[in-house]
């Protein structure tokens, strides 16, 4: 963990972590505290070369804004809890970290350029119309550039 209180620290689930890269998650039906919550981390991410994220397993700090988010765990229709841990296991794996990895947002987008789209992306994910890795602008600077 980091020693310095100064260095802002992340926790965020894998899936957070990789496909807020990618998708409009500020704008997929969430709610307007999620959308804000999100704005916060990637503004966060883009200003401060010393944020650090910590991989967390389970709810993190932007499930908790979500309407989705209930007794503690994720409720959605589209994947509740189970099928999320599942994404996140997925994700984990492509990008070859484990809970509680810490690292630079930097290295962390460098990793994320160099192993997107995941097969996850491409076989698996309920969101890939939606997402800039997997979409006609992979290759453009809304993903991978």
């Amino acid at each position: 963990m980091s020693a310095d209180p100064k260095v802002e620290l992340l926790r965020l689930r894998p899936h957070h972590m990789f496909c807020s890269r990618f998708l409009p998650l500020d704008d997929l039906g969430r709610g307007t505290a999620f959308g804000a919550a999100v704005q916060k981390v990637r503004k966060l991410a883009e200003d401060d070369a010393e944020t650090r994220v910590v991989v967390t397993e389970g709810p993190d700090q932007l499930c908790v804004h979500c309407t989705e988010y209930r007794n503690g765990r994720c409720e959605s229709q589209l994947g509740d809890e189970e099928k999320v841990r599942k994404w996140d296991a997925r994700i984990l794996e492509g990008l070859g970290v484990s809970y509680g990895d810490e690292m630079k947002v930097a290295d962390l987008m460098r990793l994320i350029r160099e192993k997107a789209p995941l097969d996850f992306c491409l076989t698996r994910c309920p969101w890939k119309a939606f997402c800039a890795a997997v979409g006609p602008e992979a290759s453009t600077s809304r993903g991978l550039e």
